[in-house]
């Protein structure tokens, strides 16, 4: 598996997670609007250094199937959130996104810019063929990011994951690498 070198959009880099990430990842892990529709969080400091060593110890895994990236503000240096990109397995040519910003960050494009970085990512580095990505239904910010890069809503899954103790619908969407292409 090649690795993934930093990713650069107009206004932001993703690169590997650092162990000196801690505190503003801990600051955006522990922000309960971020953590709204996910599984886990807020994050306790424990947790999030926790959090931090498994995705530091991916980086150096045999035939490496995920990349937790942290998302940089270029003008600020400022780390703003997290991107993953997870493979399936190498003969499906298939891989998960998943991406959080700190909510100071948000209704600013740049859910939009961590998108195209994943996506370039998973086309164009690893050369994947399906990339699709998961939200609850009611995460309206990022169901509009996918539909405007283009991802097709694929299903609408009832109550399928359990989040903070309430069961939750998701949808999945998807695109395929040649509709990137076109």
């Amino acid at each position: 598996m090649p690795v993934l070198q930093p990713i650069e959009s107009n206004r932001l880099l993703l690169r590997e997670i650092k162990e000196k990430d801690f505190d503003e990842i801990y600051r955006i892990k522990s922000d309960p609007e971020v953590v709204k529709y996910l599984t886990w969080g807020p994050f306790t400091e424990e947790q999030t250094l926790n959090s931090i060593k498994k995705q530091i110890a991916f980086q150096d895994a045999k035939n490496r199937k995920v990349f937790v990236l942290a998302v940089i503000l270029k003008d600020t240096q400022e780390v703003i959130g997290n991107a993953l990109l997870m493979i399936e397995n190498d003969d499906v040519e298939t891989a998960e996104i998943g991406y959080f910003l700190h909510s100071k960050f948000w209704n600013r494009g740049l859910g939009k810019e961590v998108v195209e970085c994943l996506i370039h990512a998973g086309f164009k580095v690893l050369n994947l063929y399906r990339i699709y990505a998961q939200c609850d239904v009611e995460n309206v910010g990022s169901s509009h990011i996918l539909k405007k890069m283009g991802f097709r809503l694929e299903g609408h899954f009832h109550k399928n994951l359990k989040v903070k103790g309430n069961w939750r619908d998701n949808f999945l969407f998807a695109l395929l690498r040649e509709e990137y292409i076109q």
